[in-house]
């Protein structure tokens, strides 16, 4: 999403993200999207699940996709991340997910000002945001697991 570019959403006040990392990649999504975040639980792998799926977990009492974050945006994996990022779409045939990520950053609040076109991605890249310390991709996370 571009400055100016409202075609997605409404996006005139101010929104508080969650910034993130994934190998050295800096990332964001819109806070009131995420349900928690947790440390990586044990999972059990899923027989034909697309690429970007690690498996299942249990997150408090519900089976949960557990996405590999890297795979799905196409960086650098780090076998060793640790955190996982829970989402609640509040949909019932796709209710709870997670992306394993490797550090969770800050949340801040995102000024349409800073946002500027991407100039690649996918549908999930919504913009890229300026920051004092560097620039981060503002990407949706997918509606489906």
């Amino acid at each position: 999403m571009a400055v100016g570019d409202h075609s997605d959403a409404q996006f005139d006040d101010p929104k508080q993200v969650l910034e993130f990392t994934v190998g050295d990649e800096r990332y964001c999504v819109v806070l009131d999207s995420v349900a928690e975040i947790i440390d990586q639980q044990q999972s059990r792998s899923l027989p034909d699940a697309p690429p970007h799926v690690v498996g299942v977990m249990d997150y408090r009492g519900v089976t949960t996709t557990l996405v590999d974050t890297a795979r799905l945006l196409g960086v650098e994996s780090n076998p060793a991340a640790s955190r996982v990022i829970v989402f609640d779409t509040g949909e019932e045939d796709d209710d709870v997910y997670g992306w394993l990520v490797d550090e969770v950053y800050r949340v801040t609040d995102l000024d349409p000002t800073d946002v500027d076109d991407a100039p690649f991605g996918d549908e999930r890249t919504r913009g890229i945001v300026r920051t004092d310390d560097g620039l981060v991709v503002w990407v949706a996370p997918p509606t489906q697991r």
